[in-house]
């Protein structure tokens, strides 16, 4: 080894040595919180595209995965909810203000904490397309914006009426097979995702399916090209059809994962198959690098915080010591050697999500802990929608 090569290897040592010091520090770990922050950028797109009383079930449909996102960890900030028709408070609705998926009306899928982006006649296809390539109208606010970018992971579900190669949307207006080849194409060209996993639980999905051709999108169909899809509950109380066999058997699965799971596409996918639909469920791998068997569901569906310990250092800075609930008038204290933060109150969130029934939304905002207010409060912009 040479003088120089010594020298080299010295100072290679010396700076090795140093890094890990400064990273001892608070700001370090902070930075360290950013960065894995930085890998958790999942969003999720979920549309109901039909309107009318007898197609309840679209929207339970899309609510059972709206919900599974929310469980798993993703922020409402990262979700679009795209619902054509308010079942929960139409007038044939004899449980106003609550959906059911089960015959016994036993749980609601539909509270007050649902946030609707898009409703009605706000939903057609022209919108969908434009909400997920970025070319939304200039007045349309922030937290109606699918913000992803070149490092997120985006879930999209869809569920109406279809036909071979189109999706209704409302009984106006259609999205064909070739218009959503095209829709993913330009997302893939201006670096709105990652990977993508859209499923679609429509007739004829697969002809749908077919059209996608964008690197990086894993697929997965209700019915094959010639096939119907079907609903498999229905209530006499309400006297309609409550939730499509391919979301039902979809939702038995997805119930019982976790923000942890290692169970992957191919688990859900095998498990839908031998639930012995009417209709024979697709997927659609080729445009995917990897295996379905080696991609895990969290990977779109969840969101999973590494939590780091925060030093004494950083605790006693913190601004806020005891809050006041606005709406409880409880008084809660942070423990100085508890690594949270008390976010409170939250963010009133706009009229957009709130369906206009009597007994929906009315309770007051409440306190939360909030593990990612710690960006905000460390002076760092706030992550939330507004």
């Amino acid at each position: 080894m040479t003088r120089w090569q010594s020298i080299a290897t010295i100072l290679k040592v010396v700076t090795a040595m140093f890094s890990i010091l400064i990273c001892a520090q608070p700001v370090c770990l902070y930075a360290r919180m950013q960065n894995a922050a930085a890998h958790r950028n999942n969003w999720g797109v979920v549309v109901s595209t039909s309107m009318y009383w007898y197609n309840y079930r679209h929207t339970t449909n899309a609510l059972v995965f709206y919900h599974t996102l929310k469980r798993l960890g993703v922020p409402d900030s990262n979700i679009l909810l795209l619902l054509a028709e308010d079942h929960a408070c139409n007038p044939h609705n004899a449980e106003q203000a609550a959906l059911y998926t089960t015959p016994s009306l036993s749980h609601s899928v539909y509270d007050d904490e649902v946030e609707v982006d898009y409703r009605g006649p706000e939903v057609t296809a022209e919108i969908f397309v434009k909400l997920m390539t970025g070319r939304l109208a200039d007045d349309i606010p922030h937290n109606k914006r699918l913000n992803s970018g070149p490092d997120s992971n985006v879930f999209v579900y869809m569920t109406g009426h279809g036909g071979v190669d189109f999706l209704k949307f409302r009984d106006t207006n259609v999205i064909s097979g070739t218009e959503l080849g095209n829709m993913f194409y330009t997302m893939y060209e201006q670096k709105r995702y990652k990977q993508v996993f859209f499923m679609l639980d429509t007739c004829h999905a697969e002809s749908m399916l077919a059209q996608i051709h964008s690197p990086n999108i894993l697929s997965i169909g209700s019915s094959a090209w010639d096939e119907d899809s079907y609903a498999v509950t229905s209530s006499r109380k309400l006297g309609v059809m409550l939730v499509d066999d391919f979301t039902g058997n979809a939702m038995k699965f997805l119930s019982q994962i976790t923000a942890m799971s290692k169970a992957t596409v191919a688990d859900l996918f095998t498990f839908i198959r031998n639930s012995r639909l009417r209709s024979h469920p697709v997927m659609l791998t080729s445009k995917f690098p990897r295996k379905p068997r080696q991609v895990l569901l969290t990977e779109f569906l969840a969101s999973t915080p590494s939590i780091f310990p925060l030093s004494p250092a950083i605790l006693s800075t913190l601004p806020i010591a005891s809050i006041e609930d606005a709406g409880t008038k409880q008084s809660t204290t942070v423990d100085k050697q508890t690594p949270v933060l008390l976010a409170c109150p939250p963010r009133l969130r706009p009229q957009r999500h709130i369906m206009m029934c009597a007994t929906a939304c009315t309770q007051p905002p409440q306190c939360s802990v909030d593990m990612e207010v710690e960006r905000a409060a460390m002076g760092g912009e706030d992550s939330g929608r507004l």
